[in-house]
C-alpha cells in the first residue's frame, strides 16, 4: 500500500471510530490554533485526521484508564503521554488540562505557525484550545442527556395522552348520540305543539285541562354510525396533543348542543302549558 493510501485509511479509520469536538479558532499574530478531542479516537489516529493535515504542528496527548485497579474497584493508574510535535513542552501544557479536567480521551492542538514567534503565551492558546475541545464534548453529553430525558419524558406524556383520547373518544359517542336524542325531541315538541294549535277546544266539561307531559319522540334520532377506533400508540406526541386540542374542542360543542336542546324542550313546555291553559279560558 502506497503511503498516501496509508495515511487516507488511516484517516477514515480515525473517523469511523468515534465523535470528534472541536474548539473555536485561537488567531494570534498570523498563528491560528485549534483544539480537537474525542474520547475514543486512538491518539495517534487523532493525530493524523483530515483537518490537521496542512498544521505545523500537532500537539497531542492522552489520557486512558490503566488496566490496575484499587481495592475499591476504581482506577488506580491512568496511562497518560504526549507528543510535543516539533513544539517543545507543548504536549505536557496539553496533557496538564486533561490531568486537571481528569477527563479520558484523546486532545490535538493543532497549531498553524505564521512566522512571528509568539513567546509563552502560545501555551496559553493550547491549554485554552485543549479546554475548549472537552467543553465541546461536555456539552455534547449534556446535550445528549437532555435530549434522552425528553424522550423518556415524551414516551410517557404520549402513552398518557393516547389513553387519554381513547376515553374521550367514547365519552364523545355517548354525547353524540346523547345530543342528536334530545334534537330529535325538540322536533318531535314542535310538531306535537303544532298540531295542538289546530285542535278546536278542550274536551267538554271540563273546566281547566292539565298540561301533558311532552309526547315521546316519534322516531329515533339518527346518529351518525361511529367511525372506526383511530390507533395513537404510535403517533407522534405532537399529533397526539393537536388532537387532544381538538377532543376538547369537540365535547365542549356537543355540551353547548345538549345544553341548548335541553333548554328548548323547557320553553316548548312552558308554551304548551300556555297553549293549554288559554284553551281553558277562552269564553
Amino acid at each position: 500500500m502506497s503511503q498516501k493510501r496509508k495515511r487516507t485509511a488511516e484517516n477514515a479509520l480515525a473517523v469511523s471510530t468515534g465523535e470528534v469536538h472541536r474548539s473555536e479558532p485561537i488567531e494570534d499574530r498570523q498563528s491560528t490554533f485549534i483544539g480537537f478531542f474525542s474520547p475514543d479516537v486512538p491518539a495517534r489516529n487523532l493525530q493524523r485526521i483530515a483537518e490537521v493535515k496542512s498544521a505545523s504542528h500537532k500537539i497531542l496527548a492522552w489520557r486512558k484508564e490503566g488496566t490496575q485497579r484499587s481495592l475499591t474497584g476504581s482506577i488506580a493508574q491512568y496511562d497518560v503521554g504526549n507528543d510535543d510535535d516539533g513544539e517543545k513542552n507543548g504536549g505536557k501544557a496539553v496533557q496538564r488540562v486533561l490531568d486537571q479536567i481528569k477527563v479520558v480521551g484523546s486532545c490535538v492542538v493543532a497549531r498553524w505557525y505564521g512566522g512571528i514567534m509568539l513567546g509563552p503565551v502560545r501555551f496559553t492558546h493550547m491549554e485554552d484550545c485543549a479546554k475548549g475541545a472537552v467543553r465541546k464534548w461536555q456539552e455534547s453529553i449534556t446535550e445528549a442527556a437532555t435530549k434522552k430525558r425528553k424522550l423518556e419524558d415524551e414516551t410517557v406524556q404520549a402513552g398518557k395522552l393516547a389513553r387519554s383520547l381513547e376515553e374521550r373518544d367514547r365519552s364523545i359517542g355517548v354525547l353524540r348520540t346523547l345530543a342528536a336524542e334530545k334534537e330529535q325531541m325538540v322536533k318531535d315538541a314542535l310538531v306535537l305543539g303544532m298540531e295542538e294549535l289546530d285542535h278546536d277546544g278542550v274536551e267538554a266539561g271540563s273546566s281547566k285541562a292539565e298540561p301533558t307531559t311532552l309526547a315521546p319522540a316519534k322516531a329515533e334520532a339518527t346518529v351518525s354510525p361511529a367511525k372506526p377506533a383511530l390507533d395513537y400508540s404510535n403517533m407522534p406526541i405532537d399529533r397526539l396533543r393537536a388532537l387532544d386540542k381538538a377532543r376538547d374542542a369537540t365535547l365542549a360543542f356537543l355540551l353547548k348542543r345538549i345544553e341548548k336542546a335541553e333548554a328548548d324542550l323547557a320553553a316548548l313546555g312552558e308554551a304548551r302549558y300556555r297553549i293549554i291553559d288559554n284553551r281553558v279560558h277562552v269564553p
